[in-house]
């Protein structure tokens, strides 16, 4: 019998969805219904649906070939010359080793069939070794390292057919050398005869996937997608990934001493390059592609979802391809936005109505600006400005002082967003204005998010086992869905219209903003899971975490909830996370994405398809207390109702007690209250509420109550 060209795959799909597992559980919606078995799946790599099954269907790579200990062997470093490339562009490797011999293997990341990475070519250096390379430029006033300056090393011209994606070049050292160690750790200590009672010499705990050839490093880029073909356009962290970055003279949150010693907050980097090989992810993964990011690209892939990838340089530089797909996706610790990047994504949201949904945390909360580079070929786009001018109230000692502005630019600001001192010229402009929360909790959380029977009837939530709870339940899904930094939802003035809770979770004895983003302390936090829908009709969602993806797919750096910086530092590595996924958090992003109108071509066998809302009724809301004419003074409790009309349920209920000016979440849904302190010389006061349902439809407000101000009512 001729076997299929697509076997391969076949079998790869039957493991990936569990269809060759006789414990996994039907589909939720199946279960309530008692419904049959479901009849035998089609091959998804006959007829792939799109480029990303197509790609998927390949034959994948164990992670044993592809990923690296830490940041990989010191002796072989470097990086890419572009964050992103086309098909038919070439991209150039700059590498500083001083081996005889090595080769670069470019991978692209997916799921393959759970291996989570495809190798599509191996590269040759295109200069003789070994190569040696000069001293990279840099400005000690602003600690900008930058090595442009670097030879080129290796090129790739990138196939006319190369799928987007999230590549990475992996080079490989060939030549002898290299420690005894498993890791290729730097360990000095000489390696232990065989002697009783010596169990790691005899053999014992030998590691069971170590690295096929661990003297190795990464280089990571972006193939990009520009026809706009695409339903989703998935935004990678890379501002984030070089704030963080170490290599030379420090990053932006410390300088370096020529030792390498962190020396503070008072020297770190103005100015962070990009062209620089990327080496924190031994000391902060958390901050790079493999913590969150990854395990959102394993899962969309997983799943067929028509995915495009872009870098946070891209939303700056060609922000008009924002506009061209149905959703877009900001994902993991995104944490550093240019000005031009926020200003395209908006005009996406506002101008486009492109969805967005916010899987991350700390996201949009320091505000950077680019620049060209300074190694003499004045690049553009390869230096990030970040002057963090929130940090000058902070003395080197950590006194307060009056702050000032130190970015040289007059006009622009470059500290966080939200920052409202008489310096910024710009302003404040808090993120929760476009994506919903705002970041309070510090590192390092790995709490569990809850939902309360309170959501129950949410469609959100709808085919999981949320949809169960009771009024008094609650379910905890994974460990570590809260972390490392997170979000709330505060009423800080520049809150969403119509904005909706999903879950709630509190959380005592967290690291809490007391600033603009300098100063912490203890303190109590609560998270929710936000939506709403902008004026253009986007539905935005904020997942208000950094690691939202872990409840998506459990393959991914930081597994055990550990902080790189007290794990094996000689062995971050991608791993499975015991305690994920939570089929409930799938179920929800397949459910929001329906919302959204993006859906799955590939949908895994355990969870159950979803569409879209057609509830276009908004529910309907009335003031209880007080009466109109009624006098008022002091503290009041207005109480009320909400009602939906659409075959939903209330999402939230909003109170304005100045005709409409402004607009504050009240608690409850069906029935609800706001504390309203009166102001004093106030005559008369309009007393309006406002209600939207699960599918953000929003009421248009009635013409309220008006009452006077006086002496104390009591209902």
């Amino acid at each position: 019998m001729k076997r299929s060209n697509c076997h391969i795959c076949w079998l790869a799909y039957l493991v990936s969805t569990g269809l060759a597992l006789t414990l996994i559980a039907p589909p939720v919606a199946a279960q309530r219904r008692g419904a049959a078995a479901p009849a035998e799946p089609r091959d998804p790599c006959a007829t792939p649906a799109n480029r990303i099954i197509a790609e998927n269907c390949k034959p994948g790579n164990d992670s044993t070939e592809w990923d690296i200990n830490g940041y990989g062997d010191p002796t072989i470093q470097g990086f890419p010359t572009e964050m992103s490339v086309l098909p038919n562009e070439t991209i150039n490797f700059k590498i500083e080793t001083p081996a005889t011999r090595y080769r670069v293997d470019v991978f692209r990341m997916g799921y393959y069939g759970g291996k989570g990475a495809r190798k599509i070519a191996t590269l040759q250096p295109v200069t003789a070794l070994p190569q040696v390379q000069p001293e990279c430029v840099h400005d000690y006033a602003t600690r900008l390292y930058d090595c442009g300056n670097w030879a080129v090393s290796a090129t790739w011209r990138v196939p006319a057919d190369a799928v987007s994606g999230v590549y990475v070049a992996r080079a490989v050292r060939e030549d002898a050398g290299g420690t005894w160690r498993v890791d290729n750790g730097l360990d000095p200590a000489p390696k232990p005869p065989v002697t009783p009672h010596a169990y790691g010499a005899n053999g014992l705990g030998k590691l069971r996937n170590a690295l096929k050839e661990p003297r190795a490093s990464h280089m990571v880029f972006v193939v990009r997608d520009d026809t706009g073909r695409s339903a989703v356009i998935f935004q990678t962290a890379d501002e984030s990934w070089q704030a963080y970055n170490r290599y030379g003279l420090g990053n932006s949150y410390s300088g370096l001493t020529p030792a390498g010693e962190a020396t503070g907050q008072a020297n770190r980097a103005y100015k962070v390059s990009y062209n620089r090989p990327i080496t924190n992810r031994e000391t902060g993964s958390v901050n790079q592609l493999f913590n969150a990011e990854y395990p959102m690209i394993r899962w969309l892939e997983r799943n067929g979802y028509d995915v495009s990838y872009f870098t946070g340089v891209d939303a700056d530089r060609r922000g008009e391809e924002l506009k061209e797909h149905k959703l877009f996706l900001s994902v993991g610790h995104d944490e550093y936005w240019s000005g031009n990047q926020r200003k395209n994504v908006e005009a996406a949201r506002d101008e486009a109505g492109v969805n967005m949904a916010f899987l991350s945390g700390n996201e949009v909360f320091w505000k950077t600006r680019f620049e060209n580079s300074v190694d003499g070929t004045n690049t553009p786009y390869r230096t990030m400005a970040i002057y963090k001018e929130t940090h000058t109230r902070i003395t080197p000692t950590g006194e307060l002082q009056p702050g000032r502005k130190i970015d040289p630019l007059p006009d622009v600001w470059t500290g966080t967003w939200r920052d409202s001192s008489p310096f910024n010229p710009e302003g404040p402009q808090p993120e929760n204005a476009l994506t919903g929360t705002i970041f309070t909790v510090n590192a390092y959380r790995n709490d569990p998010l809850v939902v309360t029977g309170r959501y129950a009837g949410n469609r959100f939530w709808r085919n999981t086992e949320v949809a169960r709870l009771k009024p008094d339940q609650s379910l905890a899904l994974a460990k570590g869905i809260l972390g490392h930094e997170w979000d709330e939802d505060l009423d800080n003035g520049f809150r969403p219209t119509g904005i909706i809770h999903l879950s709630e979770t509190t959380v005592d004895g967290v690291q809490y903003i007391q600033d603009f983003g300098s100063v912490y302390d203890s303190g109590t936090a609560t998270h929710h899971l936000t939506l709403y829908r902008a004026k253009s009709g986007a539905l935005v969602f904020g997942a208000g975490t950094v690691q939202y993806t872990w409840g998506l797919d459990n393959f991914h750096d930081n597994a055990t909830g550990v902080p790189a910086d007290r794990a094996n530092r000689y062995s971050i590595r991608v791993g499975i996370d015991q305690t994920g996924p939570s089929r409930a958090m799938q179920q929800a992003t397949v459910n929001l994405f329906a919302d959204m109108a993006v859906q799955p071509a590939n949908l895994q066998n355990d969870l159950a398809p979803a569409t879209a809302s057609v509830d276009k009724s908004a529910p309907v809301s009335k003031i209880a207390f007080p009466l109109g004419g009624q006098t008022v003074a002091g503290r009041v409790t207005i109480t009320g109702t909400a009602t939906d009309t659409g075959g939903g349920t209330v999402g939230a209920v909003d109170i304005s007690t100045d005709g409409g000016a402004t607009w504050h979440p009240a608690k409850g849904l069906d029935r609800w209250s706001y504390d309203w302190d009166v102001p004093r010389g106030v005559g008369a006061a309009t007393i309006l509420s406002r209600s939207v349902d699960d599918s953000l439809n929003l009421e248009v407000p009635g013409k309220g109550t008006t009452v006077s101000n006086g002496a104390s009512v009591t209902p």
